[in-house]
């Protein structure tokens, strides 16, 4: 057999095998109930299918426009666990039909404070005045999760996200600055 023709049909092989490989992919999805694990360094935030629907009616009396922009404003998560002591400022913004919360200033137990990168830790999907749902970002031993959480509002300065993961459930408190 010639060379030529032996590294021809090497090749051709080789083609069908990735051509084939390629096609099982498209057919495995990485969807489902679970979060998505990524890297620390990652800035970014995965988009999820949940967070570029539009909001979905949490009850037949939603909310929109200015009745539910008054979200929009910075508020503060105080946090006393062994990884960190001190309180988070985020900004939340409202991005389409979506609100997102952004890091924007660190404050540790002694009262310092330091402006944050601005990282998107997050997306409400859906909020209709009192409650809402979205997907929220926790770090945990330098992996961050993208978890399913819950939010009621208190009163108009305060409001609760709530989430469970495996078993780990935390409520948290977010007061307007």
């Amino acid at each position: 057999m010639k060379n030529s023709t032996l590294v021809f049909r090497s090749l051709g092989i080789i083609i069908f095998l990735t051509g084939l490989a390629h096609l099982f992919s498209f057919g495995v999805s990485a969807g489902g109930d679970f979060p998505t694990s990524v890297t620390e360094t990652d800035q970014e935030t995965i988009q999820h299918p949940e967070a570029t629907k539009p909001a979905e009616n949490l009850d037949s009396n939603t909310q929109s426009g200015k009745e539910t922009d008054y979200i929009i404003d910075k508020w503060k998560v105080v946090y006393n666990t062994d990884e960190y002591k001190g309180a988070i400022v985020y900004a939340i913004k409202k991005e389409g039909t979506v609100f997102n919360a952004y890091t924007y200033q660190y404050e540790d137990e002694n009262g310092y404070t330091e402006k944050a990168e601005g990282t998107k830790i997050l997306t409400i999907t859906s909020f209709n005045a009192s409650k809402g749902k979205g997907i929220y970002s926790v770090a945990f031993e330098g992996e961050k999760y993208k978890i399913d959480c819950k939010i009621a509002l208190v009163d108009e300065n305060t409001f609760t996200l709530s989430y469970d993961y495996y078993g780990y459930t935390d409520v948290e408190t977010w007061k307007r600055q």
